[in-house]
């Protein structure tokens, strides 16, 4: 019997982080598109900005700033860089929004005993009134605030 007890927290600390990083990967694909727009906008503002403040009448140095400011919105890095950051900083955000679950799918997994069924009961006990609370919008303000 203490064999199946230890099965059944394992495969719920499992199923409870399962849905934690899933949940923690789509905030952070999200968190990265919008920071990629964010970060390529202020490039892109900052070099329009630095074409308009020295633009010139000569015909040279007009088709040089031109070149200048195609490099630098074209610029790949920029991309990237900021897809990293909004992947990690939204990664660690749905960490952080489902801090109580993966404290209790870490109980569930890496414990034995007592702490290992408190952790596999706080993980049920938190999804239950994650149901009720959200699925049936039980406890939920229906008022509309101004």
């Amino acid at each position: 019997m203490v064999n199946m007890a230890n099965i059944i927290c394992k495969t719920a600390g499992i199923a409870g982080m399962s849905a934690v990083v899933y949940d923690s990967y789509a905030h952070a694909k999200h968190h990265a598109h919008v920071a990629e727009e964010e970060l390529s906008a202020d490039v892109y503002q900052k070099a329009f900005d630095a074409k308009r403040t020295t633009e010139t009448q000569s015909h040279l140095t007009g088709e040089m700033q031109k070149k200048i400011m195609d490099i630098r919105m074209k610029n790949p890095v920029i991309s990237v860089f900021g897809k990293t950051k909004g992947f990690i900083e939204g990664f660690l955000l749905g960490l952080g929004d489902n801090i109580v679950p993966v404290i209790c799918s870490s109980l569930a997994l890496a414990t034995k005993g007592f702490t290992q069924k408190l952790g596999a009961w706080g993980l049920a006990g938190y999804a239950l009134v994650k149901v009720i609370h959200e699925g049936f919008g039980v406890g939920k303000s229906t008022a509309v605030k101004d």
